[in-house]
């Protein structure tokens, strides 16, 4: 049996495109050539719109209804267990 050493590389390659920052700064990138078609002025770019979209669903939740679901839930129990002085 013949054993083969593979050389290993200086330098790690990291790959930036390939972790959190580097997904989000692409969608950002796409969401910038999506053309504006809204009339008015609205105050919140499309862009940003769609990444708070995209934030919303990422979530671990399955949906918005259970994400607002457990957002009640805690606010519940913060209200329960530290109350506001006044």
């Amino acid at each position: 049996m013949m054993i083969v050493q593979v050389p290993i590389p200086s330098k790690v390659k990291v790959r930036k495109h390939l972790n959190a920052d580097g997904l989000f700064s692409s969608l950002k990138k796409d969401f910038d050539k999506i053309p504006e078609n809204r009339t008015g002025n609205a105050e919140i770019a499309l862009s940003d719109a769609l990444m708070s979209g995209f934030a919303m669903f990422s979530l671990k939740e399955p949906s918005f209804l259970a994400f607002d679901q457990k957002r009640k839930k805690e606010n519940a129990i913060k209200r329960l267990f530290w109350p506001q002085n006044g």
